[in-house]
């Protein structure tokens, strides 16, 4: 653990503490500030919906044009 893995100590998004030398991740936190926090792997302080429509923007985005 490196970082604000250390700082922080748990995952920001299940309150679990990190194993010492455990891969974690980093995600921006937007709350009025932009934060990054640590979060074990495949969690997200995202929601799912929220997730699911900007892949589908991106998706239109990017598909090339006919």
């Amino acid at each position: 653990m490196a970082g604000a893995a250390v700082r922080q100590r748990t995952c920001a998004v299940c309150g679990a503490e990190f194993a010492p030398g455990a891969r974690t991740e980093m995600e921006v936190l937007h709350d009025g500030e932009v934060r990054y926090v640590a979060v074990h792997p495949g969690h997200s302080t995202y929601a799912r919906a929220r997730e699911n429509t900007v892949a589908d923007r991106l998706r239109r985005i990017t598909r090339p044009a006919a």
